[in-house]
């Protein structure tokens, strides 16, 4: 499923998987007493269309041979939009987990649906991913609640394996529940080598690694609409784990201040290991906080990484250590936008690669960062490759303001091939320091990608080493950067070779700044 698809069918109150570790004891749903259970269920299996199944105690659902099943309630007294939670209780395991689609049908009988008069699956509303055996799966289906009525859900997965699901006929019947009220914020807390976090509304509290109490939290927030995930001042330690936070809207992540929290992992394998590791952000904010991301050097495993981020904020976070770049905006994927993010007042030291990096990302703002001995670019704004699955998709009308960078390893801020960005106000020394031929500004082209209308005003790009190492303050490097404008209030004296080289087309020098 597209990262598009997947945000317009979920929505705002999007639910991640429940995946709960076996050190938990899971209880039946606390609101079990205003639960609907099912007036009708079943499954319909491929293999064998025209049988019925509707007396088992069980569902199933299978991706080969496909098998589906269907529950359809009697909703009375929950008000049009009233978040609604699909509870069910898996027999088995299935790495794919489960989806949760709208049927439009309410017609079908329990004691004579078959493969062949089955009603049509319609749209995802949500997925689970991996289910254990023995636990509670929650689905937020508020979608197909729009009054009182019949209401019919089908329950598919991509995976080879069927998964079980408890039917109404067994012990653990499925429940369609109002979703609880929101249990935030969750605080934080380490003690003895373990970790807690505990909702301060609910009291709800989850026991063990980092990462379980830490998922487990945006699960129920997610749920409930968003809410806070509040660290406490000390050193929280992943080990070799990372977050891994999937479709997350409107939850904040915040410690107890820069260098008063610490969020760290370290990590040797050959994949991507960051410890904010998203795919779907919304309206996520992360702030008051360092993180810690060490191993060997591996340039795309970040510190935080926001694949598909959408109107995130990160503020006052200060990281100190990433395998590759150190904050990441990525758009480039099937369907996934990434735009309208905010990077402000943070401190990048020392990270392997560049140490912002808005990869086809567009419509974002970097203000008030320090930045200072990465080995890539400070802050680089670039196109997708031409074999990502939007191929050379563009990052365009980004801010990139009142930034100070020194001894970034390759050009202090690299755009290439985007369009419209304004880099205005910034402070840049020293670049190139592990790269030679490097710039403080750099404005490119690559794959015969243009580069048009980005705006340069204010800027002092600058070498002050005994040894200067920055070629140029700014570098407008591609005839296929056309209509570059730069104000005549920036300062690029003192570098390797010059202030200036332009090999643009149409570039502007107005004699007053804007």
């Amino acid at each position: 499923m597209s990262g598009t698809h997947r945000r317009a069918t979920v929505g705002r109150a999007a639910l991640v998987a429940l995946l709960v570790a076996t050190t938990l004891t899971i209880a039946a749903p606390a609101h079990a007493a205003s639960a609907f259970t099912p007036v009708a269920d079943s499954f319909v299996t491929s293999a064998d269309p025209g049988t019925n199944f509707g007396t088992r105690t069980y569902l199933k659902a299978d991706g080969s041979p496909r098998q589906v099943a269907y529950l359809r309630f009697d909703v009375q007294g929950i008000a049009p939009g009233t978040p609604a939670v699909l509870r069910l209780y898996a027999e088995s395991s299935v790495r794919a987990g489960v989806e949760a689609h709208e049927v439009s049908d309410n017609g079908w009988a329990e004691n004579t649906l078959t493969y062949a008069n089955a009603p049509a699956v319609g749209a995802a509303l949500d997925a689970s991913g991996p289910v254990t055996t023995g636990t509670w799966v929650s689905l937020n289906v508020t979608a197909m609640v729009t009054g009182d009525g019949p209401v019919t859900v089908a329950l598919t997965t991509t995976d080879d394996t069927s998964v079980r699901i408890t039917s109404r006929e067994g012990p653990n019947k499925p429940q369609l529940v109002p979703a609880p009220p929101s249990p935030s914020p969750f605080v934080v807390t380490r003690s003895s080598g373990s970790y807690q976090a505990v909702s301060q509304t609910s009291g709800q509290t989850y026991a063990g690694s980092l990462k379980l109490v830490v998922e487990s939290a945006v699960h129920d927030l997610n749920g409930s609409g968003g809410g806070t995930v509040q660290f406490t001042a000390g050193v929280f330690d992943l080990g070799a784990d990372y977050f891994k936070l999937v479709q997350v809207t409107d939850i904040t992540f915040v410690g107890a201040g820069v260098d008063e929290t610490v969020i760290r992992n370290y990590n040797s394998t050959a994949s991507d290991t960051e410890p904010f590791n998203f795919t779907g952000a919304f309206g996520v904010t992360v702030r008051d906080l360092t993180v810690s991301a060490g191993g060997p050097t591996r340039s795309t495993s970040d510190a935080l990484d926001f694949d598909e981020g959408n109107n995130v904020l990160v503020e006052r976070v200060k990281v100190i250590a990433a395998r590759g770049r150190g904050i990441v905006f990525d758009g480039k994927n099937a369907g996934w936008t990434s735009t309208g993010n905010t990077i402000r007042d943070c401190v990048i030291v020392g990270v392997s690669g560049d140490g912002i990096e808005l990869l086809a990302s567009s419509g974002d703002r970097v203000s008030g960062c320090l930045i200072t001995d990465v080995g890539g670019h400070g802050i680089q704004i670039n196109k997708s490759s031409p074999i990502a699955d939007q191929p050379n998709k563009k990052a365009n009308r980004n801010v990139i303001t009142a930034n100070t960078i020194t001894q970034a390893g390759q050009d202090g801020i690299n755009v290439t091939s985007g369009d419209d960005n304004e880099i205005t106000g910034n402070t840049i020394t020293d670049s190139s320091d592990d790269t030679s031929g490097r710039d403080g500004i750099r404005i490119t082209s690559t794959d015969a990608v243009s580069c048009d209308g980005n705006r340069v005003w204010g800027n002092r790009a600058t070498d002050d080493q005994t040894t200067r190492t920055q070629k140029y303050g700014l570098n407008i490097a591609s005839a296929l950067c056309h209509s570059t404008v730069v104000g005549s209030d920036n300062v690029f004296t003192g570098n390797l070779v010059g202030p200036i080289r332009d090999v643009g087309t149409g570039t502007s020098y107005p004699s007053a700044s804007r």
